[in-house]
C-alpha cells in the first residue's frame, strides 16, 4: 500500500514538473522570437520549440507513465504561445508577425504533432502469416 502511494506521488510530481517545464519552454521560446545575429533573423525559437516539445512529451510519458501527458504538455505550450501572440491593451506583442514568429508556431506545432503521432498511432501486427498468430507491438 505504501509503494502505491509513493508511485502516485511521483506521477503527480511528474505532472507538475512537466507542466512547469512546458510553460517555461514556451515563455523562453516566445522571447527568443526577435533573435538576430547582425541583420540576419535566426529562427532559434523555432528550433527550440520543435526540440523541446518533442522532448517534453517523451519526458512526460516516461515520468507519468500515461499517454495523456503528451496532450497536457501540448495544451500548456499552445496556451502560453497563444497568449503571447495576442496584443495587450497597449498594443504590444511578444510574438510578432515575422519569419521567426511563424517558424516558432510552425515548428512547435510540428513537434507536438510528431509526439502525438508517436504515442497515439494505431498498433500494428508484426506477423501476417496464418500459421503464427499476430503479435501486437507498442512503442
Amino acid at each position: 500500500m505504501r509503494i502505491r502511494g509513493i508511485e502516485v506521488a511521483i506521477r503527480v510530481g511528474g505532472v507538475i514538473v512537466v507542466t512547469a517545464a512546458a510553460v517555461l519552454a514556451a515563455v523562453v521560446e516566445s522571447f527568443l522570437v526577435p533573435f538576430r545575429i547582425g541583420a540576419i533573423a535566426v529562427p532559434l525559437a523555432g528550433a527550440l520549440a520543435f526540440t523541446l516539445n518533442w522532448a517534453l512529451a517523451a519526458l512526460a510519458v516516461w515520468w507519468v507513465r500515461a499517454r495523456w501527458a503528451v496532450v497536457l504538455t501540448a495544451f500548456v505550450w499552445f496556451a502560453v504561445v497563444l497568449a503571447a501572440s495576442m496584443p495587450t491593451d497597449g498594443g504590444s506583442l511578444v510574438i510578432v508577425s515575422s519569419t521567426n514568429g511563424y517558424s516558432l508556431l510552425l515548428a512547435g506545432t510540428a513537434g507536438v504533432a510528431i509526439s502525438l503521432w508517436r504515442y497515439f498511432r494505431p498498433v500494428r501486427a508484426t506477423s501476417y502469416t496464418p500459421v503464427e498468430p499476430a503479435k501486437e507491438t507498442r512503442p
